[in-house]
């Protein structure tokens, strides 16, 4: 593909110096227009830009480099910005429509909405692009690369999340970010200012980061990025565990015994919460279950996030709850109103055992803080999953029988949900040997 810059008239008819008809240089500014070539066609583009014959190059198809005309960086760098944002259009259209190309009448209408009717196509910033990568999400022209599936709105919420970051960020150092901006400097400055003006936690820093390397490789895919500094060992995606809660059963069941007929709303939250609880379903998943997807004791369900099919256990919880509500499921509202629902509902009087203090312990403004709290402040939709995972890791269901339920691809991820106390561990095995032992006696006995 290939934009280059004419002008539309370089003479006129006039009158050579011995008075005879012949066609002179053109002292009037005259109209530059793009002369835009690709996949064997030609295309000619009218801009709103004009100049002195006499001060253009028609080598380089510039304005000439002269005193006579101080203003030529400037008008340069606008030609040079209308070629890259020309070729942006290009190169979305074509991304857009399956590789197709545009017509003529199809890309005068993109130039004239970018151009004329007061559009933007100067070069394409990181900035830019990752406004084009959410709105691509967002209709569906972009899904997920590896299963195929629409990107959630779960995850649109949280590119948008990190759009809004970059720019508070782009305004706090006075500048847009652009594709070769995105190196260690950037990545260090970025941490510091994440580190020390939002003072948050190392894991929403991490998020931050996921994000912008995915909406980079995005682009390198595309072709709009060369910089592949994101790409080094240095430029990382930060990580850390965090002490987070699980509810063992026990304690679930004080949660299921609260009287809550005077308040049905919480009642339900309540209720599908326990559904996840004893099916490991993320909230995506489990606020979006119907009853067709269960069939005697087995549910069957396709994972929003992963688009991975599970296949889960009907347990006896799940289906005393769905009994309680004519075989249907409880009613889901927001994840964010379910958690405001569910600290409600765990600081309830009869919920004794999750008054009990925790220590909690994480990286915020660099530092690392532990801070002590009752319990019930830490439950949320996602501890039924995390309770799942690791009441059935103690109740010694075997590892890779969770994980085919969980939806987990590997053992190292999966473990992550596994909320074990040394102390439990400990016990695990002394009733590990226990059971050897008494095989042992057994077989001696025979």
């Amino acid at each position: 593909m290939t934009v280059s810059f004419y002008l539309a008239r370089l003479t006129v008819k006039g009158k050579d110096k011995d008075g005879n008809p012949a066609l002179i240089p053109n002292p009037n500014p005259t109209v530059i227009y793009a002369r835009i070539c690709f996949e064997g066609q030609k295309f000619k583009y009218h801009l709103p830009e004009s100049i002195l014959p006499a001060l253009w190059n028609t080598s380089t198809h510039r304005a000439k480099e002269t005193k006579k005309f101080q203003e030529y960086p400037e008008f340069n760098r606008r030609l040079d910005n209308i070629e890259s944002g020309i070729k942006t259009i290009i190169r979305k259209y074509v991304n857009d429509h399956g590789g197709k190309y545009p017509t003529e009448r199809i890309l005068k209408q993109l130039l004239d909405t970018a151009i004329r009717d007061g559009g933007n196509v100067d070069k394409m910033t990181f900035h830019r692009f990752f406004k084009d990568f959410i709105a691509r999400c967002e209709n569906g022209t972009r899904i997920q690369p590896k299963s195929g599936q629409p990107i959630t709105k779960g995850t649109i919420r949280t590119y948008n999340g990190t759009l809004t970051c970059i720019e508070a960020y782009q305004k706090h150092v006075r500048h847009t970010l652009d594709f070769e901006s995105i190196d260690m400097t950037f990545y260090n400055d970025f941490l510091k200012y994440l580190t020390l003006t939002s003072k948050v936690s190392t894991n929403y820093i991490g998020k931050h980061i996921k994000v912008i390397k995915t909406v980079l490789a995005d682009a390198t895919a595309l072709g709009y990025n060369t910089n592949m500094a994101y790409k080094g060992r240095g430029f990382t995606t930060l990580t850390e565990d965090v002490d987070t809660v699980y509810l063992a059963e026990w304690e679930l069941d004080q949660i299921a015994a609260i009287d809550f007929t005077d308040n049905k709303g919480r009642e339900t939250v309540r209720d599908l919460f326990l559904i996840g609880c004893y099916t490991g379903l993320r909230f995506s998943d489990l606020s979006t279950l119907r009853p067709e997807q269960i069939s005697g004791d087995l549910i069957t369900i396709t994972q929003l996030k992963t688009s991975k099919p599970v296949v889960i256990p009907v347990h006896d919880t799940v289906k005393q709850i769905m009994a309680k509500y004519g075989g249907q499921l409880p009613a889901a509202i927001s994840n964010q109103k379910t958690n405001d629902h569910l600290k409600e509902i765990c600081k309830h009087k009869d919920a004794k055992a999750l008054k009990s203090l925790v220590s909690v312990s994480g990286t915020k403004a660099g530092e690392r803080q532990t801070r002590t709290v009752e319990k019930w402040n830490l439950i949320s939709t996602h501890t039924a999953r995390r309770s799942f995972a690791t009441n059935e890791y103690l109740a010694g269901t075997p590892t890779l029988t969770i994980m085919a339920i969980t939806g987990h691809k590997t053992e190292k991820a999966f473990l992550k949900y596994i909320r074990v106390t040394p102390d439990q561990h400990a016990k695990i095995l002394l009733e590990i040997w226990a059971d050897r032992k008494e095989k042992q006696v057994k077989r001696i006995a025979i």
